[in-house]
């Protein structure tokens, strides 16, 4: 085992020694590359506004993606009209008949990707013949994709719960404010694998770094008609504000809606109102596909009762259905606060912040300065905002996440992995998130991020691109984003929520959460510069199967084997009763305080080799270490390979430093790489500052914070984030307006 770890260890001396260095001629993709990934996400090449952590390798419509994106555009609070100022408002009362239910023939759905649920037990696809073109002609890939299917099914990957089509449960109590959050997160292994099927990635959900969204019945933020086309007399409308107080903006709409149903015609629109307006696509477009499957499961009628229940407010007064978004404070660069502040980058020092901090603004044009820490804000945003609209219609019931004294603690209360109401909450709530986050990215992305800001950490692997691609372009093709705002027709809305309720995603979520006794620590990391299009690249450069020293592919290939290892050690010999024992037994006082070179050396009285013992539970941890470590030997080659800085030269000096400190198992760049993020994940030590953390986390900040001021090119700020259970991910919150 040790002649192979010296191996690796040469190889990774010559391949992280060498320079990013000279170019390579990678070949271009044949779609503009800004335009493909003009979100690329989670901090690894994508813009300021945008980080969702999807690496997405196609989009599903070409020139969609109207405006600015993230979460911070529109008008600032300054330049909105104020509550006080007094405007008419008609809000129609016309009775129609509720239009029909969802009707059609779920079998037409039945096409590749997507197929009807027949009952809960998962159904693995009929096996085809694919083909791969390569440089010496056609290769039959059957054989190897029944190999890939059966090391996943030996991975014990399930598939998400799924069941019959029906109408989902509806709660007749409606509370008067709702507040749902969803955590952001970090892809440990699987990055670019998890783009195709069935290859698994391992996602950990961020404790306490989570987007919450609260509505309620509030008066109009401010009046005016709609820009462009008026309001239809002849439908129901209510104005709709949504808050977004880190970003001073406010975005002020009309939503209306008909109560008749007719197959060709709009019956829902999304229109700003008049005013200062800059259109943000991940959230109108996650209202308009929300808004819209509630009006269509729900049924016209119910959808509009449910607006008109207005209890704290008087007949005739102005109302609005009011929305508030707020991230905690890891989502964003505090790096320049703290400095303000004169503290030092400690997860500490950002844990006494205030929290819900707002957005710093440039001194000189007051624009607002907006930098990501690559958790995932956009996922989280999109899927609080839909499981919030869910809940507060009655769709759903999320699980909770308070105390009795209505504290509100950042993670559900599970009991089992939730009762089957729950379960079924969440199916909708991900499936929905998934089809609203893709339309507002104009892409489809792999889904892992949106996945596990609903179910919280597990392995993954996407769903197939079928299963909505074809409604994307329907949406993309026949929605208006200009004089009439957002929209959509009767025929949409039916196929909506089929997706939602009646077809089988053959996605796959397995629970995993790192043992007691394991932690991971996450940095923003600001210095170097992004290479856009990071995916594109790595797909370009494996579509072409490059020429890689003694076979093709050769860094894919042993890149999918080490990250199989990874989610065996995880999913199965990390969750032993024996292994936790001794982990709980020995890891803080004894393997803690070791470095992993001195893990290999028998040590004094309680180091024995029974199953259990601290060498035994030290050996475990070391075979998760070469995991990694193969993993990043890989990805480093890949990027190299492909023209692209996935594990740049300086995070490769950053990790390895982390690596050899005491206590410490891994260290790399999340998901698909870049400069500005990175992991370490370490065995807890000794408590330190009354319990908030501990020794070896301890350690990695000091090292980091030294590192900066040694470079004055690269700063490192520890997260306060750990890393949240299997289930700690969408749910409701007593968090007030």
């Amino acid at each position: 085992m040790w002649g192979r770890i010296a191996n690796i260890t040469a190889q990774m001396d010559a391949n992280f020694g060498a320079g990013e260095g000279g170019s390579n001629s990678a070949t271009s993709a044949s779609v503009d590359d800004g335009a493909l990934l003009a979100d690329d996400q989670d901090g690894w090449g994508d813009d300021a506004f945008d980080d969702d952590l999807d690496f997405d390798d196609e989009l599903f419509v070409n020139g969609v993606n109207g405006g600015t994106n993230g979460e911070v555009n529109g008008p600032p609070l300054a330049e909105q009209q104020t509550l006080e100022e007094e405007a008419s408002f008609a809000n129609n009362n016309n009775t129609a008949q509720e239009g029909g239910d969802v009707v059609g023939d779920l079998a037409a759905k039945r096409e590749e990707g997507v197929r009807v649920v027949d009952s809960e037990e998962y159904h693995t696809p009929d096996a085809t013949t694919a083909t791969e073109e390569t440089s010496s002609g056609v290769v039959d890939t059957d054989n190897v994709e029944k190999e890939e299917s059966r090391e996943i099914e030996e991975a014990q990957l399930q598939p998400l719960p799924q069941s019959q089509p029906q109408s989902p449960p509806q709660n007749c109590d409606h509370p008067d404010v709702v507040t749902v959050s969803a955590p952001g997160k970090a892809l440990i292994a699987g990055g670019y694998l998890v783009l195709e099927s069935p290859n698994p990635g391992v996602v950990l959900a961020a404790k306490g770094c989570r987007f919450h969204t609260t509505i309620m019945f509030r008066p109009p933020y401010s009046e005016g008609g709609v820009i462009g086309n008026s309001v239809d007399a002849s439908w129901e409308s209510i104005p709709l504000d949504v808050y977004s107080p880190q970003f001073d903006r406010v975005y002020s709409y009309y939503l209306s809606y008909s109560l008749t149903s007719n197959e060709d015609d709009v019956s829902l629109r999304l229109q700003p109102r008049t005013g200062p307006h800059e259109p943000n696509k991940f959230v109108e477009r996650s209202l308009l596909l929300a808004l819209g499957y509630l009006r269509q499961s729900l049924g016209a009628e119910a959808f509009h009762a449910r607006l008109q229940q207005q209890d704290s407010f008087n007949a005739g007064e102005r109302v609005a259905l009011a929305i508030k978004l707020r991230a905690d404070n890891d989502f964003y660069s505090q790096i320049t606060r703290l400095n303000e502040k004169g503290l030092d980058l400690t997860p500490q020092n950002l844990e006494q912040l205030e929290p819900f901090l707002p957005c710093p603004k440039d001194e000189l044009t007051g624009e607002l300065v907006v930098n990501k820490t690559g958790m995932g804000s956009s996922a989280a945003l999109v899927t609080s905002i839909v499981g919030a609209l869910l809940q507060f219609f009655g769709v759903i019931s999320l699980p909770t996440s308070f105390d009795g004294e209505g504290e509100d603690l950042g993670m559900p209360n599970k009991t089992n992995g939730g009762d089957g109401e729950e379960k079924e909450a969440l199916r909708i709530a991900h499936n929905l998130s998934q089809i609203c986050h893709c339309h507002a990215q104009g892409k489809l992305g792999s889904g892992f991020d949106v996945s596990s800001a609903v179910y919280g950490s597990h392995i993954y692997t996407r769903f197939s691109k079928g299963v909505i691609n074809d409604f994307l372009e329907s949406v993309a093709s026949t929605t208006k984003e200009e004089e009439d705002g957002l929209q959509l027709t009767e025929t949409l809305l039916e196929q909506l929520a089929v997706l939602v309720n009646g077809i089988e995603w053959d996605c796959t979520v397995s629970p995993v959460s790192l043992p007691p006794g394991l932690e991971i620590l996450m940095a923003d990391v600001c210095g170097g510069s992004e290479s856009p299009s990071m995916a594109r690249k790595v797909l370009d450069w494996k579509k072409n199967k490059r020429k890689l020293g003694f076979m093709d592919d050769y860094y894919w290939k042993d890149l999918k084997r080490c990250n199989k290892k990874i989610v065996s050690l995880l999913s199965d010999q990390f969750t032993s009763q024996t292994f936790l024992d001794g982990l709980r037994r020995d890891g803080a006082m004894v393997v803690s305080t070791r470095t992993a070179e001195q893990w290999k050396k028998p040590m004094p009285s309680s180091w024995h080799k029974f199953e259990g013992s601290s060498w035994d539970v030290a050996m475990k941890l070391l075979d998760l270490r070469m995991a990694f470590l193969e993993c990043r030997q890989n990805l480093k080659g890949m990027g190299k390979s492909a023209g692209v800085p996935i594990e740049p030269d300086e995070q490769s000096a950053l990790a390895d430093a982390t690596m050899k400190l005491p206590g410490v198992i891994a260290a790399g760049v999340p998901g698909a790489g870049g400069h500005d993020a990175l992991f370490a994940i370490y065995v807890k030590g000794p408590e330190t500052n009354d319990g908030s953390s501990d020794q070896v986390r301890d350690e990695i900040g000091d090292l980091w914070r030294e590192m900066s001021d040694e470079n004055d090119e690269t700063v490192v700020c520890p997260l306060s984030v750990r890393a949240a259970e299997s289930g700690d991910g969408l749910c409701a919150t007593k968090l007030d307006w």
